[in-house]
C-alpha cells in the first residue's frame, strides 16, 4: 500500500507528488490521459519541431512557485517580447494609428477611462472572486451595457476578455480582466506588463520533469472511476478494473472533470453542484506559425472569431510564433483557410504556415480551460467546501487559495494538500 495516491498528473498533482516524495513518502500517480501535464500540453506544431505550449503559458513576477520549480529543474524563463507595434481591427478596418477613427476617438477614450477606473478600484482588493465589487453579481454583457460605452469599447473589452474572462459574457461577471488590469496601470493593454515570462519548453515539460524527478510510480491512460474511503485507507477502482490502495488520496483533477469519478462517501452538496454546473472557462488558444512577421505585434478586434493576437517570438526555423485567442463557440471554423483569413485581417503581411490548438472544452478530463466562475458560483469554490473529506484531499488550480486559474495556483494547491497529509499522524 502506498502512502498517498495522487489522481491527476497536471501541475497540481506533480507539485503534490514532489512535495511528498521529497519527504520520503511513497506515492503512486494516476492519470487518465496517456500523457502527463494536465491542462498544460507541450508539443510541436505543424512541420516545426520546436515545442510550444497549448495550455496556459504566462507567469507573472509574483509567481514564485513557478519560478522556483523552473530553477530546480534547470528550465529557463523566457521574457515576453515587448509590444513594439499596436493594431486594432473593428471587424471591417485594420487600424495601425489609433483604435478608432478620429471622429469616434473622444467617445472611445471616455469609455476606456470609465473601465480603467473600475479596474483601479480593484487594486489591493482580495481578488477577482471575492472583493465586494458592485459588479460581482452582474454579467459582463450587462456591465458593458450599464457603462453605456460605444461598440468600439465593447470590442476592445471583449478582445481582452478572451484571454482573461474566457467564457460566455452573459454568464460571467467582468471582474477578471478588471482585476488583472489593476495590477499595472488599470488599462487593458497594461495586462501585457504583468505577463512577463513563459516557461522554456512549456509548462508540460516542467510538469514532466517534476514527476520524473519524484521517482513516483506513474499509471497513464487509466482513469479513476471510484474513490472509496474505508476509514483507515482509501481504495480506488480504475477504468481498467485495477484496484489501487493508499493511506490518503489527493484528487488533483479539474473540477469540471470530477463528474467522471464516483466518491464514497459522496462529495459535499456544493461540490456536487459545481461538478454538475461546471465552471464557465471556454477560451480557445490558437498557436500559429507564420512567415513575414516580426515579434512584438499586438492586435485586438474581430477576425473569424479570434479577438486577440500577439506575435510572440521567432522560432528556430525562422518562422514567427503567433498566439491567438477567441471564445469557444465563436470560432466556427478552425480550418487552415479560416485561420489564414483571420491572420490576413490582423497581420496582412503574414503568411500562415501551420496552426494547431487543443480543444480543452471537448477534452473529457478538463471540460474547459482555466477556471472562470459563473454568476452565483463563487461560494461553490470557497475553501471550506474543498477541505479534506476523511482521507480524500483536493488540489487543483480551480480551487487554489491564491492565484486561482494560474499554474501558480496549481502549485500552491498541490503543495498545500501534500503538507496537510504530511501533518497527519496516520503516515509515520
Amino acid at each position: 500500500m502506498h502512502d498517498v495516491v495522487v489522481i491527476g498528473a497536471g501541475l497540481a498533482g506533480a507539485a503534490a507528488t514532489l512535495r511528498l516524495t521529497d519527504a520520503g513518502k511513497s506515492v503512486i500517480l494516476i492519470e487518465a490521459r496517456g500523457r502527463t501535464g494536465g491542462r498544460s500540453y507541450s508539443r510541436g506544431i505543424g512541420d516545426g519541431a520546436e515545442v510550444m505550449e497549448f495550455g496556459g503559458s504566462w507567469i507573472t513576477p509574483w509567481h514564485d512557485r513557478m519560478q522556483s520549480l523552473a530553477a530546480r529543474f534547470d528550465i529557463g524563463l523566457r521574457p515576453t517580447h515587448a509590444v513594439v507595434e499596436r493594431r486594432w481591427h473593428d471587424g471591417e478596418t485594420l487600424r495601425t494609428d489609433a483604435p478608432v477613427a478620429p471622429v469616434k476617438r473622444a467617445a472611445f477614450d471616455a469609455g476606456m477611462a470609465a473601465i480603467r477606473q473600475d479596474a483601479l478600484d480593484m487594486h489591493d482588493t482580495t481578488g477577482r472572486w471575492h472583493n465586494g465589487s458592485p459588479w460581482a453579481d452582474t454579467s459582463t454583457a450587462d456591465y458593458l451595457r450599464a457603462k453605456a460605452v460605444p461598440d468600439s469599447v465593447v470590442h476592445e473589452f471583449m478582445a481582452w476578455w478572451a484571454i482573461s474572462g474566457s467564457g460566455d459574457p452573459a454568464r460571467i461577471n467582468p471582474l477578471d480582466p478588471l482585476y488583472f488590469a489593476s495590477h499595472h496601470d488599470g488599462t487593458l493593454d497594461g495586462m501585457m506588463a504583468i505577463l512577463t515570462h513563459t516557461i522554456e519548453g512549456g509548462v508540460g515539460t516542467l510538469t514532466g520533469r517534476a514527476i520524473s524527478a519524484s521517482g513516483a510510480e506513474v499509471i497513464l491512460g487509466d482513469a479513476v472511476a471510484e474513490v472509496g474511503d474505508r476509514g483507515d485507507h482509501v481504495v480506488l477502482r480504475l477504468s481498467s478494473g485495477r484496484l489501487v490502495q493508499g493511506r490518503h488520496v489527493i484528487v488533483a483533477v479539474a473540477v469540471n472533470a470530477l463528474v467522471t469519478i464516483r466518491f464514497d462517501p459522496p462529495l459535499r452538496p456544493a461540490q456536487r453542484r459545481l461538478t454538475q454546473e461546471r465552471h464557465k472557462g471556454r477560451a480557445v488558444k490558437m498557436l500559429l506559425r507564420v512567415s513575414g512577421v516580426s515579434p512584438g505585434i499586438l492586435v485586438t478586434g474581430e477576425a473569424e472569431g479570434l479577438r486577440w493576437m500577439f506575435s510572440e517570438r521567432l522560432l528556430t526555423d525562422g518562422s514567427t510564433a503567433i498566439i491567438g485567442f477567441g471564445l469557444h463557440g465563436e470560432i466556427g471554423d478552425p480550418s487552415f483557410a479560416a485561420v489564414s483569413s483571420a491572420v490576413k485581417r490582423f497581420v496582412p503581411e503574414a503568411t500562415l504556415l501551420s496552426h494547431d490548438w487543443h480543444d480543452w472544452g471537448a477534452d473529457p478530463f478538463s471540460s474547459g480551460t482555466w477556471v472562470s466562475h459563473g454568476l452565483g458560483q463563487s461560494p461553490l469554490f470557497a475553501g471550506p467546501e474543498w477541505a479534506p473529506i476523511g482521507r480524500v484531499h483536493f488540489a487543483t488550480s480551480d480551487i487554489a487559495p491564491r492565484e486561482s486559474g494560474w499554474f501558480e495556483g496549481a502549485g500552491v494547491a498541490g503543495e498545500a494538500a501534500a503538507d496537510a497529509i504530511l501533518a497527519a499522524r496516520s503516515i509515520p
